[in-house]
């Protein structure tokens, strides 16, 4: 006889995955647990899902040792799985952890493993988007997209990191979810994709689409508080000085949609060539908007060559230096 099992009845945590780092994780967070049945998880971000397959390896190669005379699979009817899931559930009480009210000293901390409400959890990365499921089938899901332009010029504000780089990294990250949603279309997973934008522009229209999906009344949140949501992160501090994670009041100026208004020509094309189907997919751009000339291919021909060359320099580095460390 099969054993299927069934976890306990509890509140479904909330999961955001943003596209990349500077997709708006931190602020479709903080609009989240405004509602008065949400509260943030132990870790600022999880990073749950993209170490993911190091658990997956893990209940592999722990099923392998199992023997046949134990009849596992006779009683339980895909073990590997299920122990994925009680994994999952461990990861989810762990997030779920807050400080207690009750802190005697300085050097001691209590913890309280009793959730007072739903977890929100965050993480900017769709890395191992795939294994999410795997090891939280019970949860909702998030993925929070934001035009890869915008993405691109808060990168290279907030870690100086380099245009070509971020753009590759946008344009993966949109291939996962491309790819997610492909596969999981006929499932009963519970997911959502939101746009950074309209989160933002549209916030109260959009968080009651969001509380919908999520089961959340949106008659007992306070929209007022939400538009005037301060800043966190934010690569415009910079102006200010050193970026920070601290909340401050948002500046009358404040506008993080069109920051790569001011673009060249081409970076335009660049961008386009690279991750431009994505921009259409996800409703950023018109397919007239891709149309390239025979010069603007052969230029971004010659870049792609470039890049080519780059990256295979990058990892012949690594396994050069990963083979010398191990000799030491």
């Amino acid at each position: 006889m099969l054993i299927n099992y069934k976890p306990e009845s509890r509140q479904s945590p909330i999961f955001i995955l943003g596209i990349t780092p500077r997709s708006g994780t931190n602020f479709l967070q903080d609009l989240l647990v405004l509602h008065p049945h949400c509260q943030p998880g132990l870790a600022g971000e999880d990073f749950l899902t993209v170490h993911s397959d190091l658990l997956l390896k893990y209940v592999k190669s722990v099923s392998n040792e199992w023997k046949p005379h134990w009849k596992i699979k006779k009683y339980i009817d895909q073990p590997e799985q299920l122990v994925l899931q009680h994994l999952g559930e461990g990861l989810v009480s762990f997030l779920n952890l807050r400080v207690g009210p009750d802190v005697t000293t300085e050097n001691e901390t209590i913890l309280d493993q009793s959730p007072l409400k739903r977890l929100v959890s965050k993480t900017p990365s769709v890395e191992k988007l795939p294994n999410f499921f795997t090891l939280f089938p019970q949860v909702h899901l998030i993925i929070l997209v934001r035009d890869g332009r915008a993405v691109v010029e808060s990168a290279k504000s907030t870690f100086n990191w380099n245009t070509e780089v971020v753009i590759h990294k946008w344009a993966n990250a949109a291939r996962t979810i491309l790819e997610f949603e492909r596969q999981t279309s006929h499932s009963d997973y519970r997911y959502l994709i939101v746009r950074y934008e309209d989160v933002y522009q549209e916030t109260e229209k959009e968080l009651k689409r969001i509380f919908s999906f999520l089961d959340l009344d949106p008659d007992c949140y306070d929209f007022e508080k939400a538009a005037s949501l301060p800043v966190r992160g934010s690569s415009e501090l910079r102006r200010q000085g050193k970026v920070h994670w601290n909340p401050v009041e948002r500046p009358p100026d404040f506008d993080p949609l069109n920051r790569w208004s001011d673009w060249s020509q081409a970076q335009r094309r660049r961008f386009n060539w690279l991750a431009g189907e994505y921009l259409v997919y996800f409703g950023y751009c018109q397919p007239d908007e891709l149309k390239v000339s025979f010069f603007w291919r052969i230029w971004n021909f010659i870049l792609d060559v470039k890049w080519l060359l780059r990256s295979l320099l990058a990892r012949t580095k690594r396994f050069l230096m990963e083979k010398f460390a191990h000799q030491d």
